[in-house]
């Protein structure tokens, strides 16, 4: 599924670039298409942040977020070169060859005395169901 949705998002970056000439009816199918995979994949995506929010990793131990989101890549068909710049739970996923080079980034350690909640500079959960009764 999400590489069905990398190449959709590729040919609209071809479009969009000026690479394609296209029909403005095409391209407005083009991007329907694409609109539709993305919402497709809401809920993949919301159990995703979830799950990478639960590990609660420290920097350079983001073992468990390490091995969760590089199994989903793999499984979709990337190809995983782990251990990037010394770094053991560093790692670079690439798929295919050739051009458009896409290049995905993201920091998935935790930040000791954060908060998820907006405004808040220390620990403070958004649920009310948190911390559990005793």
């Amino acid at each position: 599924m999400l590489r069905q949705y990398l190449l959709s998002l590729l040919l609209a970056a071809s479009v969009a670039s000026g690479q394609t000439s296209i029909s403005p009816e095409r391209e407005a199918a083009i991007k329907a298409d694409l609109a539709g995979r993305i919402d497709r994949m809401a809920k993949q995506a919301q159990v995703m942040v979830d799950s990478v929010f639960s590990f609660a990793e420290l920097g350079f131990q983001e073992v468990e977020t390490s091995k969760y989101l590089t199994g989903i890549l793999e499984k979709e068909g990337f190809r995983i070169e782990r251990g990037v710049a010394g770094i053991p739970t560093a790692w670079v996923a690439t798929w295919g060859s050739g051009k458009p080079v896409i290049a995905l980034g993201s920091d998935i350690d935790c930040i000791p005395q954060a908060s998820q909640k907006p405004g808040v500079a220390y620990p403070a959960c958004l649920s009310t169901l948190w911390p559990p009764s005793p």
